[in-house]
């Protein structure tokens, strides 16, 4: 059999895949789990999300190929979201497109861009579609100077020139996925001023827009004046609405990048099932601010379990404002994929190694707090009793 197309091979594993092979093994066992590797959320949808789906299900047009620039309705409850959360003007006719979860989107963005040698500025570590789009299309990463002194912020006024003239993309995305950073609008408004002068492209992904826990809203990229030049932005339904499964996203912002972006989807796949675009119209639409209040005020009491348990062994970790993360650092005699099995194999507690977000992300490691509070309480005595603290 012939071999593997050239660039898989500039693929490392996905680390979430290899995780779930370990998690059966040790499942095999008869181990009992507490998975806090995946950011995949427990937190069921709205409820007129889930009415509104077995109403729909029952017309058989909506099993149908849908139209591939989404459904009116689907569109014009993007436009209304993004106004009444962000204030941000968008088109419904020529601003927003579905997308088949906003991580199909990144990717396939990526393929409507770059180039062989083609270079995407990022801050490092990153989520792996970040980068991942990129390197299958032969493009090459440059690593944005950010950690943990600058709060895994970068400051693009510190980016080599030469490499900036090179770059063909920019990618942020804040709150972050993993590290939970948070940003300021000013660096909304640096990144417009930057990518204007290098003619780069702005990629702000805007996954945790709602999931603030210290009371300061995110900010849109799309609220800079003049950001609709240069940027598009993808939201996704699965951590604000808990439709992680459903595969619900959409991108939004400048009209060419737009067209771009469902140009090459055209060719990939015959758009999003009409039956969940109604349902997640209605959830942009009709969820009451109780229910993201429910989401946020929950995800703080499992930060606050997790953080205050861990910092009584031995840990210095600082809250953080935003997501459903914790970014903590490793033990000394440990590289992050060492500890991560240690934790699996001592405890049976899950966390990702920070290394699957990047080289940049070794010494560090991420618990996804998406189970409920008296199982975090057990991961942290499991921790405890394993001996297992931060010398």
């Amino acid at each position: 059999m012939k071999g593997k197309a050239d660039r898989l091979s500039k693929l490392p594993e996905y680390v979430f895949a290899a995780l779930d092979r370990i998690k059966a093994e040790e499942r095999a066992k008869g181990a009992d789990l507490i998975d806090l590797g995946m950011g995949n959320p427990d937190i069921p949808p709205p409820p007129e999300v889930i009415e509104t789906l077995n109403t729909v299900l029952k017309d058989p047009a909506n099993s149908r190929y849908p139209a591939f620039e989404g459904t009116e309705e689907f569109r014009k409850a993007v436009s209304i979201w993004c106004k009444k959360q962000y204030g941000v003007d968008i088109n419904c006719e020529t601003e927003v497109t579905p997308l088949i979860g906003s991580k199909e989107g990144l990717i396939h963005f990526a393929f409507s861009l770059i180039n062989p040698g083609d270079i995407t500025l990022l801050p490092m570590p990153a989520y792996p579609a970040h980068f991942n789009g990129t390197l299958l299309c032969g493009g090459e990463i440059h690593p944005l100077p950010s950690n943990q002194q600058t709060g895994f912020v970068p400051n693009l006024d510190e980016v080599d020139p030469g490499v900036a003239k090179r770059a063909k993309l920019l990618i942020l995305s804040y709150p972050s996925n993993p590290t939970a950073a948070c940003c300021t609008k000013e660096l909304h408004e640096q990144a417009v001023r930057f990518c204007k002068k290098y003619d780069i492209i702005y990629i702000h992904d805007f996954a945790y827009a709602e999931i603030y826990l210290g009371g300061v809203k995110p900010p849109s990229a799309l609220s800079v004046p003049g950001a609709k030049d240069v940027c598009i932005e993808f939201q996704t339904l699965s951590k604000t609405f808990g439709m992680a499964g459903w595969r619900c996203g959409f991108a939004v912002g400048n009209k060419d990048l737009i067209k771009q972006l469902s140009s090459i989807k055209h060719n990939l796949d015959y758009g999003l099932f009409m039956g969940i675009q109604y349902a997640a119209a209605a959830a942009l639409t009709k969820t009451e601010p109780a229910y993201f209040e429910k989401v946020r005020e929950t995800y703080k009491k499992r930060r606050d379990i997790f953080v205050e348990g861990m910092n009584k062994l031995g840990w210095n970790i600082k809250k953080p404002e935003a997501t459903m993360y914790v970014w903590f650092p490793i033990p000394k005699g440990f590289n992050s994929s060492s500890f991560a099995m240690e934790i699996l194999k001592k405890t049976g507690v899950v966390v990702a190694a920070g290394t699957a977000f990047g080289e940049l992300g070794e010494g560090f490691a991420r618990a996804a707090l998406v189970v409920k509070e008296e199982r975090i309480k057990e991961a942290i005595d499991r921790i405890a009793k394993a001996g297992i603290c931060f010398r």
